[in-house]
C-alpha cells in the first residue's frame, strides 16, 4: 500500500513540473539593428534577416541569423505589418519560436519579430 501511495504522489509531482515548466511567454532573445536580409532564390520573399546587438538584462543573444516562415508575427508599433517592411538599418526585437541552434551567431526561427520605431 505505502508503495502504491508513493508511487500516485511521484505522478502528480511529475505532472504538477510538466505543467509548471513552460518558459516565460515572449522572451526577447535579440535587440539589435538588422544587418542583412535573405530572400529566397527569385528575390521576392523575404526569408530571414542577421541582427547584430548587445546582451541586455532582458535579452539573450547579441547576434542572431534569424528565419522568417509564414506564421512570424511582424509588429511596427500595435499594426502587423508585412515582412517587406524590414529594411536594413531598423532596430528590432527578436522572439523566437522554440529551440535556437547555438552557434555563432546563434539561428532560429522567429516567433514574433519588433520594429522599435
Amino acid at each position: 500500500m505505502k508503495r502504491l501511495l508513493i508511487l500516485g504522489l511521484a505522478l502528480v509531482f511529475a505532472m504538477v513540473l510538466v505543467g509548471c515548466s513552460g518558459e516565460a511567454a515572449d522572451t526577447i532573445g535579440i535587440r539589435g539593428e538588422i544587418k542583412e536580409i535573405y530572400t529566397s532564390e527569385d528575390g521576392l520573399t523575404i526569408t530571414g534577416i542577421l541582427v547584430e546587438g548587445e546582451v541586455q538584462d532582458d535579452t539573450m543573444y547579441d547576434s542572431g541569423s534569424i528565419t522568417i516562415n509564414e506564421d512570424t508575427e511582424i509588429y511596427m508599433g500595435e499594426e502587423e505589418v508585412a515582412p517587406e517592411e524590414l529594411s536594413v538599418g531598423l532596430m528590432v526585437e527578436i522572439i523566437f519560436d522554440g529551440p535556437v541552434a547555438e552557434s555563432y551567431p546563434v539561428q532560429g526561427t522567429a516567433k514574433k519579430i519588433i520594429i522599435i520605431e
